[in-house]
């Protein structure tokens, strides 16, 4: 228990430090984090009810289809947008807007275009000009705005349009700046912020409470037809708020965001003037990506609401990750496999929850790393697991192999709560061997070579019985008890206790005629088989006990185990045993019997062969004896003693044959003759019920 307890600990503690070391190793996030992120945005917004729309501080002015379909736009080609963006700025500032950004390049001068006015721009330049600190224009790394716009406003005014994506292609970052060969370039939310008043942090990171594209977004066509007639209602839309002007054309500038899991707005809102003024709904239905000006608008939203989430630092994210490698590993050295895959899958739902909460608070944890960890040392537990028990198991094994049957220690290895005392009933069948000759030899030998030849006896009855799947139950100074159908249930175990039984008559038989060969002394060995119900299980104390089997059974059993040297043959089989046999062994009904203990007489037999190489002489042979114990039955004993002494004649030359005789010079033949021709001499006490009666064992 204690070295189990010291290994254990041991993974624990090693699952939790390499986790920590790892962590702060890969630094997280790591490119799985940015997914899983996406997944905790949408758990907290299930989970949380959204800010409404009229809340935001922040505004779109979308550049969408039906704008570019309409009278007002569509005589103008997409980059002479001049008057149109005159009539939108000052629509939009008039209105109260605190700052408007242009979220398009304007990369071209039309004065320089041919068969252009060149006064065409003229009134959005001044509009540019004139309202130069609460204007920014959009910019790219490779491309500035021609130089009318960038002079109206001035170089400061500028932003960089362009986000980075994350490792894994999405776009959850808005940089404050960009490092170019120049220096440090402001992005286009850094600018508008700081023109808007506010500080942007070095990066904002993108977890919306609600789509991107619910950020109160109107069509510019509306904005334009508003102007005049409502411009109440433009400064109910705009009026304190920092505005972007963009393309929402499902086609263009498209990003998937850490809102991509979040439900859109599908339809636009009611009217909200009768300019037509209303808030859009998605800009692209069933689409995952959203137009790239809501990036700049979700970054700016946060800063202006304080609604900043910050990431975690590295050693809490190691942290985390060494406390789930530590509950993973833990868990998995306890629990069975299904058991602990159910819970880590629980634990894992649970620690999503938690970044979940902790994205409600504010805090962004990374959590790959922790789930890494979680699922990382179970597998390493599991692996040192089975290594450390299946050495303790094969340890087990081959200790407790000398002294218990290999089945059953390998059934106790497998399931320990098998050691305890109680039994159950079931049918078996018990075999006592018991080796003949021991008295003799002990008094012609030493000890130590009266126990070598013992042992080297007993080992082949053993090997026969592990080799037919029996259970040895115990020695008995010369004498082996084996059991089948237990504790493996086996609905053969008459077979194979019958086939092992004849093997090891063949074996000992054999070993006895190499020692007499060379002028040493042997064993021969009498085998009684019996089958029927008995209890097995653990039988003892508390605190010492033996698989065993008892009952009737078992003592009928024993007592078989002396029929072999009453009748002259290596094994003695009882009813049950032969009638379970009968039909892959041919059998040889010797008599009826009446052991001691016994309320009942019983037949028995004795195993002749197996069925499929019993040849018709064989047959003929157990048909000729089956007569002639009927005539001595039915008290014909002279009809009964020639029969058998005709048998016992044909078969003088092979005694010690397929029947396994142990005497040379008697059989069962001869036994139940000279029997007969005694009650031929001094005839049985009438009434005769032919039964023989055994005073010993």
């Amino acid at each position: 228990m204690h070295s189990q307890r010291h290994y254990r600990l041991l993974t624990c503690g090693f699952c939790m430090v390499a986790a920590a070391v790892v962590s702060i190793a890969l630094s997280p996030p790591v490119t799985t984090d940015g997914p899983l992120l996406d997944l905790i945005v949408a758990l907290r917004a299930m989970a949380t009810s959204a800010s409404t729309k009229s809340t935001s501080p922040v505004a779109v002015i979308a550049l969408d289809r039906r704008s570019l379909a309409s009278p007002e736009l569509v005589r103008y080609p997409r980059d002479l947008l001049g008057p149109v963006w005159t009539t939108t700025l000052t629509a939009a500032l008039n209105a109260g807007a605190r700052i408007v950004a242009f979220d398009e390049i304007f990369a071209y001068d039309p004065a320089t275009l041919p068969g252009i006015d060149p006064a065409f721009d003229q009134s959005f330049l001044a509009a540019l000009h004139q309202n130069r600190c609460r204007v920014v224009l959009a910019r790219s790394v490779g491309t500035l705005p021609a130089r009318p716009f960038a002079f109206s406003v001035g170089y400061d005014a500028l932003g960089l349009s362009e986000v980075p994506p994350d490792p894994d292609g999405r776009y959850r970052h808005v940089p404050a700046w960009k490092q170019t060969a120049d220096g440090r370039e402001d992005s286009l939310t850094n600018v508008l912020l700081k023109r808007a008043g506010f500080a942007m942090p070095k990066t904002v990171l993108i977890t919306p409470r609600r789509h991107l594209e619910r950020i109160p977004t109107y069509a510019l066509v509306d904005v334009l037809r508003c102007a005049d007639s409502s411009p109440a209602a433009l400064a109910a839309a705009f009026g304190g708020k920092i505005v972007l002007v963009g393309g929402t054309l499902p086609e263009e500038d498209r990003k998937e965001t850490s809102g991509r899991f979040l439900a859109p707005a599908l339809s636009d809102s009611p009217l909200l003037a009768p300019c037509g003024l209303r808030t859009l709904g998605a800009s692209s239905a069933g689409s995952d990506t959203v137009p790239g000006v809501f990036l700049h608008a979700a970054a700016a939203e946060a800063v202006a609401t304080g609604d900043i989430t910050l990431t975690a630092p590295t050693l809490t994210v190691a942290l985390l990750a060494s406390i789930s490698a530590g509950v993973g590993a833990g868990v998995a050295l306890l629990l069975a496999p299904w058991t602990t895959a159910a819970l880590l899958a629980t634990l894992a739902a649970l620690l999503l929850g938690a970044a979940a909460f902790a994205l409600q608070l504010g805090w962004w944890i990374p959590i790959a790393m922790p789930l890494y960890s979680l699922g990382a040392a179970p597998v390493l537990s599991w692996v040192v697991r089975y290594l450390v028990e299946e050495r303790t198991r094969r340890r087990v094994i081959n200790a407790f192999g000398h002294y218990l049957s290999p089945t059953i220690v390998e059934e106790l290895a497998a399931d320990p709560s098998a050691l305890k005392l109680g039994g159950e009933r079931r049918e078996i069948t018990v075999m006592f061997a018991d080796l003949s000759g021991f008295t003799a030899m002990s008094g012609k030998v030493s000890p130590e070579i009266l126990t070598a030849t013992v042992n080297r006896y007993l080992s082949y009855v053993v090997a026969e019985v592990e080799r037919a799947a029996g259970y040895v139950d115990k020695f008995i100074g010369d004498a082996v008890m084996a059991i089948w159908g237990a504790p493996v249930a086996s609905p053969l175990h008459a077979s194979k206790a019958l086939r092992c039984a004849m093997r090891a008559a063949e074996s000992v038989a054999r070993a006895q005629r190499e020692d007499e060969s060379r002028g040493q002394a042997g064993f021969s060995i009498k085998i009684g088989l019996n089958s029927g119900p008995a209890v097995v299980g653990n039988v003892g104390t508390e605190h010492r006990y033996n698989y065993t089997a008892v009952g009737e059974t078992v003592n009928l059993a024993s007592r078989l185990e002396g029929v072999p040297g009453i009748y002259h043959c290596a094994i003695g089989l009882g009813p049950r045993t032969a009638e379970l046999v009968r039909e892959e062994f041919v059998v040889k009904e010797l008599d009826w019997i009446l052991v001691k203990g016994a309320h009942s007489a019983m037949p028995i037999y004795e195993p002749i062969v197996q069925r499929d190489a019993a040849t018709s002489e064989q047959l003929a042979r157990v048909a000729r004896f089956a007569e002639a114990l009927t005539h001595y039955r039915d008290g014909n004993f002279s009809t009964a003693a020639s029969i058998w002494e005709e048998l016992a004649g044909a078969n003088s030359d092979s005694a010690t044959g397929h029947d396994g005789h142990v005497d040379s010079h008697l059989s069962p033949e001869l036994v139940m003759a000279r029997r007969a021709r005694e009650f031929m001499t001094n005839p049985p006490i009438q009434p005769w019920n032919a039964v023989n009666v055994l005073t010993t064992k």
